[in-house]
């Protein structure tokens, strides 16, 4: 019931606040980053003011709610996380054969028998420990092979940013055909992180699949720790 309380004043709060309401999407929680961007337009996942809107409201919606004081931080911690994760940017992406299909060959022990087969062997982000306002890149390296040496293999991928449980950014799908049966393949995007990120802990995903569906959905995660800029003191003061 409080759910159902929750969610009628969002939606009311929001048809009185803007012009434009924001698409519908369902309220089952995304099991993967390609089911996260297949619910978000790139319109919802780049308004920031829906973001900072949900920062104000989820905070007031647990009070209105008889939600706890740790609720109420909680929650509106959370979506000012997702407010601030709104201005993620991805920029250029490059995609190309790390290695060929002998080599993948040998790194997966594969056999013909075994049919499609992928897996994401990488997935990191450079610089390490980035702070808010930086430039970086989300780096993918996986491996797709197939049975047919002549086979082009049409694969997509999927990549996003987690805070905790939720999605708060992702893109895709970006298409790649990997040539002559299979190979190892390097997919990297530029993106610049929002000035005002929260520091902490992000998750990072990527999720690829083959066009035919012909072999599992592949996830790969890792972690991405975004650190506080260190306050420069001013010149005035740095003289004394």
């Amino acid at each position: 019931m409080k759910q159902r309380i929750a969610s009628l004043l969002i939606v009311t709060l929001f048809a009185t606040s803007c012009a434009t309401a924001p698409p519908q999407k369902s309220t089952k929680k995304a099991a993967n980053i390609k089911e996260w961007v297949m619910e978000h337009d790139r319109a919802q996942r780049n308004a920031l003011v829906w973001g900072l809107l949900g920062a104000a409201l989820s905070g007031g919606v647990t009070a209105v709610t008889g939600g706890s004081r740790e609720d109420i931080v909680r929650n509106t911690l959370a979506g000012g996380v997702a407010g601030a994760a709104a201005g993620f940017a991805f920029g250029k992406h490059q995609d190309r054969v790390f290695a060929g299909r002998d080599v993948a060959v040998r790194q997966a022990n594969y056999d013909q028998a075994q049919g499609y087969v992928a897996r994401i062997d990488e997935v990191s982000f450079t610089p390490v420990n980035p702070k808010p306002g930086d430039k970086a890149t989300l780096y993918v390296r996986y491996l797709v092979l197939g049975p047919n040496p002549n086979e082009n293999i049409r694969v997509r991928l999927f990549r996003g940013i987690k805070y905790g449980d939720d999605y708060i950014f992702g893109a895709g799908p970006n298409e790649f055909v990997v040539p002559r049966g299979g190979g190892v393949i390097e997919s990297s995007v530029d993106l610049t992180l929002p000035k005002k990120a929260p520091q902490g802990t992000y998750g990072i995903e990527a999720y690829i699949e083959e066009e035919k569906g012909r072999f599992p959905q592949v996830v790969g995660t890792n972690v991405l720790s975004i650190v506080a800029r260190v306050q420069q003191r001013g010149t005035a003061a740095a003289a004394r």
